[in-house]
């Protein structure tokens, strides 16, 4: 696999990066994907553990016209950035001691089977801890590692359910929706990232390794916290509210249709609100010859807190076809001219073309063997030593095992064939 340089780091090398020389077993499914793309980004090397068959994320919409069956997924592409792919039977002994042999020699060992599935193989913490005292296991599954739904089942919809969020999302009239993409499997991801690299710095101080328990459900709550607090000291649940905001009686819209899409904007009370408000009832008064929002005389004593529904409902009735005449780029360009607080909803293409994003420099460019040059979004932080970018494609499935087994365990050619006969690899 040819290691590519990227734009804005030109010449930058695997061995430039912050985890450059530590190395990552990744027996992960979607769950834990992000986990060793992250590490990846920072410089470890990370090899993908697969069966033969391949992860089954492989053949995961949305998939390229004509690519061979189990090389279309560009889900699975998007994820596996920056890392090498092993195929490996675990169920076969083998395999099994492959993978021991692997495990001796890795700093890392990330994966996000059941509760015990990896210890029924011989392959569980205990049994890698004596191979390498020092290896540092992170487990992510819906429940964690104990506890009386430890051996549950369950993905992103279950662990948003499980974890109260899903209480919150969608309209208050409608059954809850849930969030769009995989937020849970990607939180995840990083809670394991970084749990990882906890462990690690404890490895690093004389320590021994240890597994690192993830669990969805637990992350999911992490997020829920004002409204755990809320009904602890007040008995209050927070209801879903879709597209609206409800203000004591009153009940307001956020989001609007435009012409081209969606925006978010949101009525401001007072001195805080004035001059956006202000500039809102200025443009819509060039536009339209009803406007309600002139009655309001001074919008820095406006207090939101006093209007009525039915006075809402006029403004609402004025608003929406005004925002129905914008296109997102008016609403980028003379909106923020005119000092509105409207924020357009992107899409894939809005945040290709974005002016702030290119300004710094957030984007990796990398050269995909099969699918050209493409743009892949960049790390959650920004360093004076920018060390972290992605620099190789997603692989091809098990196009790393010969060099992996060779290299690595030593295995000549006549070694591998024959594990390959023996279906192993």
């Amino acid at each position: 696999m040819t290691t590519t340089s990227t734009e804005g780091a030109p010449g930058m090398t695997e061995d430039d990066r912050y985890l450059a020389g530590l190395r990552v077993l990744d027996l992960t499914d979607a769950k834990g994907f992000m986990c060793g793309k992250a590490m990846g980004m920072l410089g470890a090397d990370v090899i993908k553990i697969e069966s033969p068959r391949g992860d089954r994320e492989r053949h995961l919409p949305p998939r390229r016209d004509g690519a061979p069956q189990g090389e279309a997924s560009l889900y699975w592409r998007s994820f596996n950035t920056d890392k090498r792919s092993v195929t490996l039977d675990l169920t076969h002994p083998r395999g099994r001691d492959i993978l021991l042999r692997l495990a001796e020699r890795v700093d890392f060992l990330i994966e996000s089977f059941a509760p015990g599935h990896l210890a029924a193989l011989g392959l569980g913490y205990d049994d890698l801890a004596r191979v390498n005292p020092r290896l540092v296991m992170v487990s992510i599954t819906p429940f964690g590692q104990t506890g009386p739904l430890s051996g549950y089942k369950g993905g992103e919809l279950i662990a948003l359910a499980m974890g109260a969020v899903l209480n919150n999302t969608g309209d208050a009239d409608r059954p809850p929706v849930k969030e769009a993409l995989e937020s849970t499997y990607f939180q995840a991801s990083m809670a394991a990232a970084y749990g990882a690299l906890i462990a690690y710095w404890h490895v690093l101080g004389g320590g021994k390794g240890q597994q690192v328990d993830v669990s969805l459900q637990e992350c999911v709550v992490s997020r829920q916290t004002s409204g755990i607090l809320a009904w602890q000291f007040e008995r209050l649940d927070l209801k879903r509210e879709g597209d609206k905001s409800q203000l004591g009686p009153v009940s307001t819209t956020w989001f609007w249709p435009c012409k081209d899409g969606h925006l978010f904007w949101h009525m401001l009370g007072g001195l805080h609100g004035a001059p956006a408000n202000r500039a809102l009832t200025e443009w819509m008064d060039e536009t339209l010859a009803d406007n309600p929002l002139r009655e309001i005389r001074d919008w820095r004593t406006f207090d939101k807190a006093g209007i009525t529904q039915a006075q809402w409902n006029r403004f609402e009735g004025a608003i929406r076809p005004f925002f129905l005449t914008l296109t997102k780029d008016q609403i980028r360009t003379e909106g923020k001219r005119r000092g509105i607080n409207a924020c357009v909803a992107n899409d894939p293409l809005d945040v290709l073309n974005c002016d702030h994003l290119a300004s710094r420099d957030y984007w990796s460019l990398l050269n995909d063997p099969d699918l050209g040059p493409l743009r892949y979004p960049g790390y959650l932080f920004k360093t004076a030593a920018d060390r972290h970018r992605t620099l190789r494609p997603a692989p091809a499935l098990g196009a790393d095992t010969d060099a992996v087994l060779g290299r690595d365990l030593g295995l000549s050619e006549a070694q591998i064939r024959d594990l390959r006969n023996d279906h192993v690899l």
